[in-house]
């Protein structure tokens, strides 16, 4: 049971989050990210859904807004703790970016954290055929495109704040990145494509790979392999090995997600997940402090 003596901890309801009026003129005409869609392969379509379930899977439901009091009257302290959703979130990316499959895996961690605003920026012009979709199956409706200084402001003006910001690029968002540790930003990157290892092609559906990874995939099909790939893929078989091995395999990928036919769809990006997407306070005291 809780101490008595402790205060009782409150988490007044946050003001709806909202984005600056001014963004509404930067929105995406919803009409492109319906032909984006109607214009893609009901079979890459197929395998966003199956990536989503996945990381549905993988993540599980956000427990929402927590509140935890405990006293130690042995060691004589309190501690009160409080996670919640944070009030917004945007995920940028530039008009080159074509993996639809890695920015629905940067969606999905901020919707699983029931972030109740989440946006999206192409930087510099329209998006790729391959995010509209990505965006559109992941459910972000809030598209705009804006230059890097509307960003920039989007992010200053964005209330309540801080939110949170993952920028998609190959270093043409730095200046971004930069502006957002200066507002005290919380910014996850993926700042260059990820290195892939498919020693067996066949064995994948490569026009759906293509679609989910755009060039990364062209870099996996070179003879040239990377010591240390974020991803290998791999028949179900050699798969399931993967986690069973406790030394360095052919290609050195231990640690590295090892992705098997059918999952061609899905994606994790490193250390992104639905805790980013989570505001947490944390507050300690002496027992005999509190006051009868």
């Amino acid at each position: 049971m809780p101490d008595p003596r402790q205060p009782e901890l409150t988490l007044d309801a946050p003001p709806a989050a909202r984005w600056p009026e001014w963004a509404e003129e930067a929105r995406l005409d919803d009409d492109l990210a319906a032909a984006a869609y109607e214009a893609t392969p009901p079979a890459c379509r197929a395998a966003l859904k199956t990536g989503l379930a996945l990381a549905h899977m993988h993540f599980g439901q956000s427990p929402g807004c927590l509140r935890e009091s405990r006293g130690d009257p042995h060691l004589g302290f309190w501690r009160h703790t409080a996670s919640f959703p944070a009030p917004w979130a945007v995920l940028a990316f530039t008009p080159e970016y074509a993996a639809a499959a890695r920015l629905t895996a940067a969606c999905v961690p901020a919707l699983l954290a029931d972030v109740p605003l989440v946006g999206a920026v192409c930087v510099g012009g329209a998006p790729h055929r391959a995010a509209l979709v990505s965006l559109e199956l992941s459910g972000v409706e809030d598209i705009f495109c804006l230059d890097e200084t509307g960003l920039c402001a989007l992010l200053e003006e964005s209330q309540p704040g801080p939110g949170r910001l993952v920028l998609l690029h190959k270093g043409e968002l730095d200046n971004v990145a930069r502006a957002a540790r200066v507002l005290g930003l919380p910014c996850y990157e993926e700042r260059r494509a990820p290195a892939l290892i498919l020693p067996e092609p066949d064995a994948f559906d490569l026009d759906i790979l293509a679609f989910a990874q755009g060039d990364a995939l062209e870099q996996a099909l070179e003879p040239a392999r990377p010591t240390l790939p974020a991803a290998i893929y791999l028949r179900p078989e050699a798969a399931r090995g993967h986690c069973k091995a406790r030394r360095h395999g052919p290609f050195r990928y231990v640690g590295s997600l090892a992705l098997s036919p059918g999952c061609e769809g899905f994606w994790l990006h490193a250390g992104l997940t639905p805790d980013f997407f989570t505001v947490s306070r944390l507050a300690f005291g002496p027992l005999r402090s509190i006051p009868s």
